[in-house]
């Protein structure tokens, strides 16, 4: 029961972080990076130079963004280390198929509740 528990504040802290810091726009961002690269590369009438140039920036770009990317991840699994040293079951409930399960579960319940109080 303690599980099920620390399973539903695990969805809905994640849910709320990701949220608040508007993972999916990060991610919108970084593959808008990566179609201007790849545009870049189709384009034939730009110099060499100019390429060169917009390649650095774009670069410089998707390293921020990745090192932004990879830190939200290790914050999440830091979170879920954390709550395993709380109960020893909690990381074989996490990688179970039930587990799983009831992940998928608490998330569509606190989202469409979350929808409508919003």
């Amino acid at each position: 029961m303690i599980d099920q528990i620390l399973l539903a504040l695990t969805v809905i802290i994640i849910y709320e972080f990701i949220s608040l810091i508007k993972f999916k726009s990060i991610l919108k961002f970084n593959l808008k990076i990566y179609q201007k690269i790849f545009l870049l590369f189709r384009l034939k009438r730009v110099s060499d130079f100019r390429k060169e140039k917009l390649i650095l920036r774009y670069s410089n770009l998707l390293f921020l963004i990745s090192v932004k990317i990879l830190a939200i991840i290790l914050v999440i699994i830091i979170f879920m280390f954390v709550m395993t040293l709380i109960s020893r079951t909690y990381f074989n409930l996490i990688i179970s198929i039930i587990g799983i399960l009831e992940i998928s579960l608490f998330f569509i319940i606190y989202y469409f509740i979350r929808k409508k109080i919003s």
